[in-house]
């Protein structure tokens, strides 16, 4: 089948953030293996970054606002999904999960979603990476084997491109497995649809 549509969503609203080149590395390598890309950034998806009315509890669907009706349907049209996420506290970012969800588990239901994670210090936030796979399990989602962990990631990255081979090399391990996890998903989906369908909106 032709490439995948891939949602990556990125955690970090803080000034100075590092997880932007991240993202951005992960969509190129993405792209480069003839998938369509897009990053949800909390600071420029729609909202002031906070959940105020997840979509699934409107009632009347067309009194949510526009951005979160759209950006959802790109939700539902991903075939896959990829979270770069910091840790603050030993925890996930708020920045991650408040825009995750922003959307129900309906839109997110029987589809991959791998993990890379990222710290300044020696551990690459190895403990937000542990966390967000129940979180992400929540929703219905598939997380992949391999995660990606960056430990001072001040130093693994210039003008935008990874400059550690550890690095590079586990991030083409999550592109090889959100592939072959989300194309073969795709295709029995097409051919038989879901196991257990989700509940539908209001």
């Amino acid at each position: 089948m032709s490439g995948l549509k891939i949602v990556v969503f990125l955690g970090s609203t803080r000034e100075g953030r590092q997880g932007e080149q991240v993202a951005k590395t992960i969509t190129e390598m993405l792209k480069a293996k003839g998938h369509e890309v897009e990053i949800f950034d909390p600071l420029t998806l729609g909202g002031d970054g906070h959940v105020h009315q997840p979509l699934q509890f409107y009632k009347d669907l067309t009194k949510a606002p526009e951005w979160q009706r759209n950006a959802n349907q790109k939700v539902v049209d991903a075939q896959g999904y990829v979270v770069v996420t910091c840790e603050y506290n030993c925890q996930l970012p708020p920045g991650l999960t408040s825009t995750m969800d922003q959307f129900p588990p309906a839109s997110y239901r029987h589809k991959p979603c791998s993990i890379i994670s990222y710290s300044m210090g020696p551990f690459g936030g190895v403990r937000a990476a542990a966390l967000a796979r129940p979180f992400l399990s929540e929703f219905g989602m598939i997380t992949t084997p391999t995660s990606c962990t960056i430990p001072q990631i001040q130093d693994k990255f210039s003008e935008g491109k990874c400059t550690e081979d550890r690095v590079t090399k586990n991030m083409d391990k999550v592109v090889a497995e959100l592939t072959w996890y989300g194309t073969a998903i795709a295709e029995k989906t097409k051919a038989d649809g879901v196991p257990t369908p989700a509940p539908e909106l209001y």
